[in-house]
């Protein structure tokens, strides 16, 4: 019966221990879209993750890839102009020629209009004018963007054309879509552009009329920039950047429900930001948290002797945290690396190791420190064998000098008797020899 109750506390103790780590996961809120990522643009730290690697369809958030190489071409040359193609009139709407005007091929734009027309009203046509600018062709222009996309970090996409019109050969995930939006958000062109609510887009010749951004979101609830997409396939998609109280994050949803007045998918991602800029870390290492301990052997009598061990107990020197979304959980863990250390190098807060912890983009570490200072527990541990031996050693010494004290009074006397004899034996030869003299 007793085992039984002792067994209760230690059960109770192992729930205490479960339970926060439960309790502590990011729970991402409910949402529409079937794969979706929020990040710190300046940590680089995931804070949500749905279905981040899965395939699915860009839509026009792949304008940002566009944009991107354009302004590769033209960031120095914003106002040279662009010539309209056959071509252009070839897409669908949403198109210059079709909610703005008619215009004929061979109409000209500056390159920094055209970065108007592609990022805030999203024409698909801005897509092509963009692309035979800059290339011979649109399957040219993509192997532009897809040479982009490796260099941004987007390994797992694929890109055919330049507008995010369907094909199922036009690809890519949230988590690569994470590395664009942030390649966006660092070109100052295309930031300027996409942050504006509002714009008179012209020809060379004519004011064509007032575009607006398809960005419900832009200068709203702390965001700076954004990019919409649609298609059947794809559904409603938003990628957009969110600023607060000196923090930055990047925010993605993809294949929401298409709700016709497109307000769905950004009622979500107003969720999902609020939520993120609120929600805690899980420490997965506290500072000064004592984390296992280390082994140094030593010599308690210096080079006489058996070699000895010692256990040190080793603590974290500062914490170590992350968000409990799904990908951190499953993918990171703490690891624990130490120094060979020899047991004179061990003090109080010396560093003997290291504990990591490795997400996709962030490694955080931070050291591991001793909590004993090993030369004065190995004194304390054999203080009675080092005093048993000082105190032998100082007999031995004693009885030594004794004894060679003692041998040399023995000599001395020695001495004296030789010179006295030698003195005696002088007297007795002189006394002789006086009297045989006479």
């Amino acid at each position: 019966m007793k085992k039984t109750l002792l067994k209760i506390p230690a059960f109770l103790l192992l729930l205490l221990l479960l339970f926060p780590a439960v309790a502590a996961r990011a729970e991402m809120p409910e949402i529409n879209g079937s794969s979706s990522i929020t990040f710190d643009l300046d940590t680089k730290e995931l804070i949500y993750t749905k279905d981040i690697d899965r395939k699915v369809y860009p839509a026009s958030i792949t304008k940002l890839l566009t944009a991107l190489v354009f302004s590769d071409e033209y960031s120095a040359k914003k106002t040279e102009y662009l010539t309209y193609p056959q071509e252009g009139k070839l897409v669908v709407p949403n198109a210059i020629y079709w909610n703005l005007k008619n215009i004929p091929v061979g109409t000209e734009f500056s390159a920094d209009d055209m970065m108007h027309a592609l990022l805030l009203s999203s024409f698909n046509d801005a897509s092509v004018v963009v692309a035979l600018n800059v290339a011979e062709s649109e399957a040219a222009f993509a192997e532009l963007m897809n040479e982009k996309a490796k260099e941004i970090g987007m390994t797992n996409s694929n890109f055919v054309n330049a507008s995010g019109l369907h094909d199922d050969n036009h690809y890519t995930t949230a988590y690569d879509l994470m590395f664009l939006l942030e390649a966006a958000y660092n070109d100052p062109w295309i930031r300027e552009v996409a942050s504006k609510q509002s714009y008179d887009l012209k020809t060379k010749d004519q004011t064509l009329g007032l575009i607006e951004s398809t960005n419900k979101h832009i200068g709203l609830h702390g965001n700076i920039m954004g990019k919409t997409g649609y298609t059947e396939q794809a559904g409603r998609c938003f990628a957009g950047v969110y600023q607060r109280d000196g923090r930055t994050l990047g925010s993605i949803i993809l294949n929401s429900q298409n709700d016709g007045v497109n307000i769905l998918v950004f009622e979500d991602i107003l969720k999902v930001v609020n939520s993120a800029f609120e929600e805690d870390k899980i420490i997965k290492l506290s500072k000064s948290e004592e984390v296992g301990v280390i082994t140094v052997s030593y010599k308690p009598y210096f080079i006489l002797g058996p070699t000895k061990e010692m256990e040190v107990p080793v603590k974290a020197e500062d914490t170590i945290s992350y968000y409990g979304n799904g990908v951190n959980l499953s993918e990171s863990e703490l690891v624990l690396t130490y120094k060979e250390v020899t047991a004179k190098e061990v003090k109080v807060d010396s560093i003997v190791g290291e504990a990591s912890i490795k997400e996709r983009l962030v490694e955080k570490k931070v050291n591991l420190l001793s909590t004993v200072d090993v030369n004065k527990r190995i004194l304390k541990t054999h203080l009675l064998s080092y005093i048993l031996i000082v105190l032998v050693s100082i007999a031995l010494l004693l009885t030594i000098l004794v004894i060679t004290i003692k041998r040399r009074r023995r000599k001395l006397a020695r001495r004296r008797r030789i010179e006295a004899a030698r003195k005696n034996k002088r007297y007795v030869d002189e006394r002789s020899k006086k009297g045989f003299l006479e």
